[in-house]
């Protein structure tokens, strides 16, 4: 039987441009507050990106979400599109490592809003469990 001409075995091969472009972040820069009124992990945050760096300062909303995370640099940014050719941002990886707790940080721009999903890992046993956690934010 043939191979449709639609399978993978059929694609050609696509040049990727070198060096990749730059991953431009500054798309998700600014002031970004909660959707909804409850109490959630995450009461707003900032980002912005100095020098092609990409930082975050998350604020939490309620117990035992710290305050204050600090400042924090993104360790990875994405393009938002599968487009090898796209540059703006459409996702960033960031540690952050607060009080009695470490967290994995990741941030989606879609449609505007920003997703951020958190992993979060007491670093000592107790009442607490480890949790995920994934809010929406509007620019404010």
């Amino acid at each position: 039987m043939a191979e449709p001409g639609h399978s993978r075995g059929a694609q050609e091969e696509v040049a990727l441009p070198y060096p990749p472009p730059r991953i431009e972040s500054e798309v998700m820069d600014g002031r970004w507050l909660k959707t909804n009124e409850k109490p959630q992990w995450i009461e707003s945050l900032e980002v912005d990106t100095v020098d092609g760096q990409t930082f975050v300062r998350i604020h939490g909303s309620s117990a035992p979400s710290p305050a204050d995370w600090g400042r924090v640099p993104c360790e990875s940014a994405y393009a938002g599109d599968p487009d090898t050719s796209y540059r703006l941002a459409g996702g960033s990886i960031g540690p952050c490592d607060v009080e009695d707790m470490s967290m994995e940080v990741q941030a989606n721009y879609n449609l505007g809003l920003l997703v951020v999903v958190t992993y979060i890992d007491f670093k000592t046993p107790g009442a607490l469990t480890d949790r995920f956690t994934r809010e929406f934010f509007f620019r404010g």
